[in-house]
């Protein structure tokens, strides 16, 4: 029988929503034998309070932003059993997924959804949903 699934790209930013999607990509890794990376978009633009703050004068915020995500994401990785790498770009979250899905030939894109009401997603767009109309592969969207 062949195998559909070898390669899985889980987008990750420490919210609760992509720690989820990262537990459903642990688990279609397992059961398929893929190999996954875990991919982290940092914004162009600066810190989101609540989320992560501005990085100290001096240092590199790219390196900083994604060290104080990767304290959420990586208990959950030691946990999983699984091999895994990471990868961290800095772009346009959606854009950035999918052009390295496509250029990396990832057979899925497991991500998850913030669940903004229709209006939200009216007003500045989800990138799930980006994802999911742009992407050159499958696209699973896990939901809380």
């Amino acid at each position: 029988m062949q195998r559909f699934i070898k390669k899985i790209l889980v987008p990750v930013d420490g919210s609760k929503h992509s720690i989820r999607a990262l537990e459903m990509g642990i688990a279609i890794a397992k059961a398929s034998n893929a190999q996954m990376t875990v991919l982290e978009v940092i914004e162009d633009f600066g810190p989101l309070p609540g989320r992560y703050e501005a990085a100290p004068v001096g240092t590199d915020r790219v390196k900083w932003v994604s060290e104080q995500r990767f304290e959420k994401v990586h208990p959950v990785l030691d946990e999983s059993g699984i091999k895994w790498d990471r990868k961290v770009v800095e772009g346009y979250a959606a854009e950035k997924i999918c052009e390295i899905a496509d250029k990396e030939k990832y057979d899925m894109i497991v991500i998850g959804s913030r669940g903004l009401s229709p209006i939200g997603r009216f007003i500045v767009g989800s990138v799930a949903d980006k994802v999911a109309h742009h992407a050159h592969c499958s696209v699973t969207i896990v939901r809380e």
